[in-house]
């Protein structure tokens, strides 16, 4: 199974748009987990700290192995443990080295870096309204260094769903 991974700063398309390449190919959807995680955390009262970060890996993984037993042909990841590396690093400034061992053993096939040129809309998960380029960078410098082939995704609606499927053409990971 081909695994496709779509990261980027929050507000920036990836849910959207992973769960519409996994219904237009055929695939499956891995859920991003953090965001529920946060949002349980939050109606308890409680705020996300660092040990939060390896259960909300824990849980990212869970959500990947439940889309990889599909037996579809591709799966199309809303985040991995990359994404909490990212998070950890932005706001922690450490990362757990569970985390970094595990990064080491993980294989993905492409990337879908989501550029945050679209609007930010609020909600309680959220709380970045201002400096999601930043973030961005972090992503970008991080899923490069991976080694893993990515695209930048671009745009809005039809034309960013264009940009990110004729990069998966052009890698062979869609007809």
């Amino acid at each position: 199974m081909k695994k496709i991974v779509l990261l980027g700063p929050e507000c920036s398309g990836k849910t959207t748009l992973a769960r519409e390449l996994a219904r237009r190919y055929d695939g499956a959807y891995g859920p991003e987990y953090s965001r529920e995680y946060a949002e349980r955390l939050r109606r308890s009262g409680a705020d996300i700290g660092f040990h939060d970060v390896m259960p909300i890996v824990r849980g990212q993984l869970r959500c990947e192995q439940n889309a990889l037993q599909s037996g579809k042909e591709r799966a199309f990841l809303d985040g991995n443990p990359l994404a909490e590396y990212v998070y950890s690093l932005w706001y922690y400034h450490a990362v757990p080295r569970e985390l970094t061992d595990l990064l080491r053993q993980r294989t993905y096939d492409f990337y879908l870096l989501c550029y945050p040129d679209l609007r930010w809309i609020p909600d309680p998960a959220r709380d970045m309204p201002t400096g999601r380029e930043n973030i961005f960078r972090l992503f970008e410098k991080e899923v490069a260094a991976s080694g893993v082939p990515y695209h930048i995704v671009r745009g809005d609606g039809a034309s960013r769903q264009a940009s990110a499927e004729n990069a998966l053409r052009q890698s062979g990971l869609l007809p």
